[in-house]
């Protein structure tokens, strides 16, 4: 069971740098930008899978925010045309989750969506070993209604 209610919302880091797709045709780079004021472009429907997983989905494109290859570490993290699932480990901010490819370890490390260790602008998106007890890499989740 999701640990947030089904609906849209906006995904943030503590420093207000937003999940973003900017571009309407799929698969597109998953990034992290400020507040672009674009309908849509930063709002994601949390949609639960009946095993408690969830689906992240683009309001504007209607993609899904997931990977395009076999998980691993470094991989860029999309929107895809695709569904994706992701299950939510909560932490210790109200709100606020650790985004994590479900399933267990994958070559002994659990891996969570973080910031692309490219040093680009915009920051690009990509799957990171999650570490649990970092505030800075779990994303808050306001609701739009």
């Amino acid at each position: 069971m999701a640990q947030i209610p089904v609906g849209v919302y906006a995904i943030s880091r503590p420093n207000e740098q937003l999940i973003t797709v900017l571009d309407n045709e799929l698969p597109t780079m998953a990034m992290a930008l400020p507040p672009t004021g674009q309908p849509g472009e930063q709002e994601w429907v949390v949609e639960e899978q009946p095993n408690g997983n969830v689906t992240l989905r683009n309001l504007r494109n209607m993609g899904y925010l997931g990977v395009d290859d076999d998980p691993q570490v470094n991989l860029p993290v999309l929107g895809l045309g695709k569904q994706w699932e992701w299950a939510l480990y909560q932490s210790a901010m109200p709100f606020a989750f650790h985004i994590v490819v479900p399933g267990g370890p994958i070559d002994g490390t659990e891996l969570a969506l973080d910031f692309s260790l490219l040093r680009i602008y915009p920051p690009r998106l990509a799957l990171r070993p999650l570490d649990v007890n970092n505030p800075w890499q779990a994303w808050r989740f306001q609701f739009h209604e």
